[in-house]
């Protein structure tokens, strides 16, 4: 009963992640695993468990619980299938819409840069509040994601990126037919930021390195999931003979990373296609993770502040399991409060968005009329 009281937390959120979960049947398979709306409650799944992670972070034992086993074994990876749908997700709306969708990455990394900064403002607060110090240097290399003051500005710095270097590599090509060169050039983009972040970019060594591949695979995913999906959808043996090789790869990059930056991104790029055959078999599909996933960005910077918060005014509550659940609700709480503080920015983008459109019909009805006036 010990093990069950000490993991009841976990096993709670767990039983929360299965209901409604389905399975496919013998030769069978989930055609639409990788849609949108089929990878926001996988996604959700990762959340919470990046909470538990950080969590685990402040509060070491020398009794090891099973989910600080688990996530231990998990580690980093607990990020990494973000960077893959991200991947997967930025090439087939670039297939569809072409370069004009460029234009949104744009935006969406001002949006994020914006919502950083404002993030680096609450926990400068919370640094005033409990009377730490913090060098003006500090507070500066923090701006520009150079350092942090609490936050992981390592992710939004990533992030940012990426979208930049999505934009650099597909903007400009104006023919379908000419994508691949854009592949070819943000793949060379992220293996610089990869070489860069790890050898000179130290705050950043092991974090945003060692998930570019990831990117890169959901990219190439992308490209070739019409034909992995025809050969590995067709026979289970097919199937579970993959999922076998993978998960082999897997184990093998685990226990021979070390630093190596390559075998990390490896490790990491595996773990993703892993998730990936696991949802050709397992949907996971309720309100919860999909809520989860929808405030994953502002859950995922903001939980620090709470977590850090309690580890430091330790005796506020004692008990383990009410500990970690009250953290869990205060991070999510939080989140969304500033997700609706802050909804104004992404409104705002939109009604220019909304101009800019408006503006480019009026000026492609109006074209023709002028040509037909020359004429």
């Amino acid at each position: 009963m010990n093990g069950l009281k000490e993991n009841a937390p976990f096993l709670v959120l767990c039983l929360l992640s299965i209901n409604n979960i389905s399975f496919k049947g013998y030769n069978d398979f989930f055609k639409d695993y990788i849609d949108l709306k089929n990878t926001f409650s996988v996604k959700g799944i990762f959340v919470w468990m990046i909470i538990f992670f950080h969590y685990e972070l402040y509060y070491k034992r020398k009794k090891r619980f099973l989910y600080e086993q688990i996530l231990d074994a998990v580690d980093q990876k607990v990020v990494t299938i973000f960077f893959f749908y991200s991947g997967y997700g930025i090439y087939e709306s670039i297939k569809k819409k072409g370069n004009k969708y460029c234009k949104t990455l744009l935006k969406k990394s001002l949006i994020i840069f914006i919502k950083s900064e404002l993030i680096i403002l609450i926990f400068l607060l919370r640094i005033f509040i409990y009377q730490k110090d913090i060098t003006f240097k500090k507070f500066i290399l923090t701006i520009i994601f150079k350092s942090s003051i609490g936050n992981s500005n390592w992710y939004a710095f990533a992030i940012i990126l990426f979208y930049i270097y999505a934009f650099l590599a597909f903007g400009f090509i104006k023919n379908k037919k000419y994508n691949f060169i854009g592949i070819i050039i943000i793949t060379i983009l992220c293996a610089f930021h990869a070489y860069f972040s790890y050898y000179y970019y130290y705050y950043y060594r092991m974090y945003s390195a060692d998930n570019t591949l990831t990117f890169i695979l959901g990219f190439l995913y992308s490209v070739i999931r019409i034909y992995t999906d025809k050969f590995i959808m067709k026979y289970d043996f097919v199937y579970f003979g993959i999922f076998g090789v993978f998960s082999f790869i897997y184990y093998y990059f685990y226990i021979n990373k070390g630093v190596n930056i390559l075998l990390h991104n490896c490790m990491n790029g595996t773990f993703s296609l892993i998730v990936i055959l696991i949802t050709m078999k397992i949907r996971f599909d309720n309100d919860f993770l999909r809520f989860l996933n929808i405030h994953s960005y502002s859950i995922y910077f903001l939980q620090r502040v709470v977590l850090r918060t309690f580890y430091e005014e330790k005796y506020l509550i004692k008990y383990e399991n009410i500990r970690i659940m009250i953290q869990f609700v205060l991070i999510i709480f939080i989140a969304t409060i500033f997700d609706y503080s802050t909804s104004f920015i992404d409104k705002y983008f939109k009604r220019v968005d909304h101009r800019l459109e408006v503006k480019e019909n009026i000026e492609l009805v109006e074209e023709p009329k002028n040509n037909n006036k020359k004429k």
